[in-house]
């Protein structure tokens, strides 16, 4: 019976994490002045992309393409470091906040990294001051997902058990 409440209280935990990550990337993006203006740039891009592909024809087409691509950034950045993180911890029977937050942040930070190498770029290694500031953002997205998991379902049952004051 523990084993099934572990596995619930785990995926809620999880589900929570993700959404407020979801939530909290864009909100942090638009806070900071570099990714808003990358972000204003991109916006910009897929404006014109979208409407050179609605006179060419196939601008459903792009919408998908713009749309799998979001989607698969996302998944990069706020579900895959949370579910590394959890997994590693849960089978480590790690308790710290340090672990899930630090970890957490530590990989969402690392995904543009890893990104170019696994597409073997030879940038793989470098970085531009923008760069690094979008793994700022990454890095706060992440360890704030990683910090309401680990309220929810990381905590040792003795600190969840214990009244505030």
């Amino acid at each position: 019976m523990n084993g099934i409440r572990r596995a619930l209280v785990v995926s809620l935990g999880l589900l929570v994490a993700i959404a407020a990550g979801l939530i909290l990337l864009p909100v942090i993006a638009v806070l900071d002045p570099a990714a808003r203006e990358a972000g204003a740039a991109f916006a910009q891009f897929v404006f014109l992309y979208l409407a050179r592909s609605g006179l060419e024809g196939s601008s459903a087409f792009a919408g998908a393409e713009l749309a799998r691509f979001v989607w698969t950034a996302a998944i990069a950045v706020c579900v895959a470091p949370l579910i590394i993180t959890v997994l590693i911890g849960e089978s480590a029977r790690v308790r710290s906040s340090i672990w899930y937050v630090g970890a957490t942040g530590v990989i969402a930070a690392a995904t543009p990294w890893v990104a170019r190498a696994a597409f073997r770029t030879t940038r793989a290694i470098s970085a531009t001051p923008e760069e690094l500031r979008f793994a700022f953002v990454f890095f706060l997205t992440g360890a704030v997902s990683g910090l309401i998991y680990w309220m929810i379902a990381g905590r040792p049952a003795s600190d969840r058990s214990a009244a505030p004051d």
